[in-house]
């Protein structure tokens, strides 16, 4: 558990199946380690969303 914790430090995350859905852009979730919020890129797995980009869940 707390290697695999380790790796959400370095924005090494695996999304919760459950909480995956489609926004119109991306996949979005949350990290089934940590729960932070996460967004699939094209290329390079799953990376917490960055303050550069648009909210992943919209009120």
């Amino acid at each position: 558990m707390i290697g695999s914790r380790l790796v959400c430090l370095f924005n090494r995350h695996r999304p919760a199946r459950e909480t995956v859905e489609w926004n119109g852009h991306a996949f979005v979730g949350r990290c089934k380690r940590c729960g932070v919020e996460i967004r699939r890129r094209e290329v390079g797995g799953w990376r917490r969303r960055t303050s550069g980009e648009e909210p992943i869940f919209k009120p």
